[in-house]
């Protein structure tokens, strides 16, 4: 395979580093970072783009870092940037949604929020197990690099993990969860010695298959109740700054709000303080389900509500695009929309703009330092006729 020299002068939202080569062809090259000159080997070659291997690091960017974590260096995919300085990391998400969000007229852009730690910040995490190893899959692959330890969990969630990975656990997927008076629930496949976990490093409560053993559905946050399965945001710190940022972009009730994707109520507990009278729905019912919950697909739930005065959405990363055309019927005054995918969001957002709304102001958070992701709140107002 042919093997050439680029400097590589963006992050893309993958994770990449991205580059061009002596024909302007853009080339994206994992483990690379804004500065890097690096001797890659192609692996693909479309007209359009290309995409390489690290080779040699040439001449090594100021952003470039020595990673944290000796499992990184093994191949570990569990974090994308960990050779990125975290104003390396700050600077390539905000341009990340600046460019994914370019074409929103009028539309401010904060400076990206930063609440979380660089390291020890996961209170949420899955692994897999493979022939009695537990990991992460390599970059790129389904094969599984063994932990015994990782750097980017809280650490009464590692010594969890430790506990795991000297067992002999089934294949599948093992998930870990920490509550917030520092017990931990874990889920993984049906394993009949689930209940020699229960009373071991913090763990109260183990789903295996089917089976429930302990009490596996804890209180993440005040109020807010989850399983090891459940969606809940991976850091404290970064859902305490999201749920502010929501309010913001929100404002002060009363008024009727109808949130979409409300899952387990991560904002309806505050949009209920801040005195909106909250009618919380998704497709399926959370653990504990908050007051006036409604279950069922988006579009139904659009199709069935009264007046609101605002929407709250934060769908999956696939977007909303299902819910556009209830949302622009429903013409509540204000749309805030949670997202972690900006160009889902761009592309959702410009369907509302086509609708009457005009975005007015986005904040971006990062939520999950040393990777890739980044998430967005967007303010939409409804255009005056």
């Amino acid at each position: 395979m042919k093997e050439t020299e680029v400097d590589v002068t963006a992050l893309a939202a993958g994770g990449d580093g991205v580059a061009r080569d002596a024909d302007g062809r853009v080339t994206f090259v994992p483990l690379t970072a804004p500065g890097d000159r690096v001797r890659v080997k192609l692996v693909k070659e479309t007209k359009s783009f290309a995409r390489g291997e690290l080779v040699a690091i040439v001449t090594a960017s100021p952003a470039r870092v020595e990673p944290a974590c000796e499992a990184f260096l093994r191949g570990c995919g569990g974090c994308q940037w960990l050779h990125v300085s975290r104003a390396g990391q700050l600077e390539a998400k905000q341009a990340l949604v600046a460019g994914a969000l370019r074409k929103l007229d009028g539309l401010v852009i904060e400076p990206i929020a930063d609440p979380a730690p660089a390291l020890g910040w996961r209170r949420r995490a899955r692994f897999h197990s493979a022939n009695g190893k537990l990991g992460l899959f390599a970059h790129g692959t389904h094969d599984v690099v063994p932990l015994s330890r990782c750097p980017q969990l809280e650490p009464a969630l590692d010594a969890a993990l430790q506990l795991l990975a000297s067992m002999s656990l089934p294949d599948g997927e093992v998930a870990l969860l920490l509550g917030h008076r520092g017990d931990i629930a874990v889920g993984m496949p049906e394993w009949r010695a689930a209940e020699s976990l229960v009373g071991r490093a913090g763990i109260v409560g183990v789903i295996a298959g089917v089976r429930r053993v302990g009490n596996p559905i804890l209180e993440i946050e005040p109020g807010l109740h989850g399983g090891p399965w459940d969606f809940a945001q991976a850091s404290a710190a970064g859902n305490a700054m999201l749920v502010t940022l929501a309010r913001t972009a929100l404002g002060k009730g009363p008024g009727a709000l109808l949130e979409l994707y409300a899952g387990a109520g991560n904002f309806t507990r505050a949009f209920t303080e801040d005195g909106w009278t909250v009618r919380p729905s998704d497709v399926a019912p959370p653990a504990r389900p908050p007051a006036n919950f409604q279950v069922g697909p988006v579009e139904h739930v659009l199709g069935s509500a009264k007046h609101c005065d605002a929407i709250v959405l934060d769908p999956p990363r696939e977007g909303a695009a299902v819910a556009i055309a209830g949302l622009v019927a429903r013409a509540p005054k204000v749309i805030v929309y949670v997202s972690c995918d900006p160009a889902t969001l761009a592309r959702d957002a410009a369907q509302l703009v086509a609708g009457g709304y005009r975005a007015d102001r986005a904040w971006p958070i990062d939520l999950m330092p040393q990777t890739a992701h980044v998430e967005v709140v967007l303010r939409l107002v409804r255009a005056q006729a």
